[in-house]
């Protein structure tokens, strides 16, 4: 049966109505002063896309819409809808294909961002490392931290006796120890992305001894020596990216950059890597582990909810303080 269609010839953008038969292997047009025989080798149909129109495509650039799908169907089999239309008109393929797409998202969230961020951490070079920590302490001691109160004495002996323990296999000094102070952010010690230290007169003040101070210190060098500020940054810079690119501002991105990191807090797996990293370390020098497991207790102690606390050091704190977990890692550092 004839199929009714809409007709281009290329070279203006009038539209023809024409009727479309076929007699035997040649398709033929006529209509709205045109008529054409073209055999169906010369011409491309592209295969059905939903229940948009179908095409005709002729060599020299006109073409044929055709909104009967059916009837088109009909006159011409071999032009049907292919397996892949078939699938794409299908609420079940549709949904698997859904399903699989979040499945590689969440696969790439969870495994392959975590060991991309890591390579690459790995082996970015010293020098890039110092100059990043020089610009996280030019912003922060602009911002949220202060000079240090403790005597230059007292400084002076915790890093000395830090820089001269030993250290486990595969253990990294931290690039510099620097002490700051902050009484909005409490007691704390964290590393930079760049290996760099930093402790805060507040977790001094906090510990009962020495040797509390250098378990959390110890702590931290367990992520220095894994780079898991570094990995973190870069997992929430890639996510961040990603969002600016599908959001499509990208100043947006460069505004927030310093709130996402704050707001980047280590997975549980890096938190127990630094946890036994820490006891190693401790274990070797002859401090007990449960220094560790005492200063945790202080320290989640110390940062309970306070209504007085400005949002910005809220979210200082969010990021510094410990894992949610920390009674596992107390029975755990306490069981070492």
């Amino acid at each position: 049966m004839p199929v009714t269609a809409v007709y281009f010839d290329g070279q203006q953008a009038r539209r023809h109505e024409v009727m479309l038969s076929l007699d035997g292997d040649v398709l033929l047009l006529q209509g709205d002063a045109v008529e054409r025989r073209v055999s169906l080798s010369a011409l491309k149909i592209p295969p059905p896309l939903g229940n948009t129109p179908r095409l005709i495509l002729f060599a020299d650039g006109a073409r044929c819409e055709i909104a009967d799908n059916q009837g088109f169907a009909a006159m011409l089999p071999h032009a049907a809808a292919s397996w892949l239309s078939g699938m794409e008109n299908s609420w079940l393929y549709a949904m698997a294909a859904l399903l699989l797409t979040l499945v590689l998202a969440a696969v790439a969230y969870l495994w392959g961002l975590p060991y991309a961020a890591r390579e690459v951490a790995d082996r970015l070079p010293d020098y890039v490392l110092v100059q990043m920590d020089n610009q996280f302490f030019a912003s922060l001691d602009q911002t949220l931290l202060k000079p240090t109160a403790l005597a230059p004495d007292r400084r002076q002996a915790l890093g000395e006796r830090l820089q001269g323990m030993s250290l486990p296999p595969g253990g990294v000094r931290p690039n510099r120890i620097e002490f700051r102070g902050s009484p909005g952010l409490g007691a704390n010690a964290f590393a930079l992305p760049g290996g760099s230290v930093v402790v805060l007169d507040q977790l001094v003040d906090l510990a009962d001894n020495d040797e509390e101070v250098i378990a959390v210190l110890a702590h931290e060098m367990g992520h220095v020596s894994q780079r898991h500020a570094m990995r973190q940054m870069l997992q929430a810079s890639v996510i961040g990216l990603a969002m600016a690119w599908y959001i499509g501002d990208v100043s947006s991105l460069l505004a927030a950059a310093p709130t996402a990191l704050l707001q980047t807090r280590y997975s549980r797996d890096l938190e127990r890597t630094a946890d036994a990293f820490a006891a190693d370390m401790l274990r070797i020098n002859g401090i007990p582990v449960s220094r560790l497991a005492d200063m945790l207790r202080k320290l989640e102690a110390s940062h309970r909810p306070d209504a007085t606390k400005t949002e910005k050091a809220e979210l200082m704190i969010d990021y510094l303080s410990t894992h949610p977990n920390t009674e596992e890692r107390i029975k755990s550092l306490r069981g070492r």
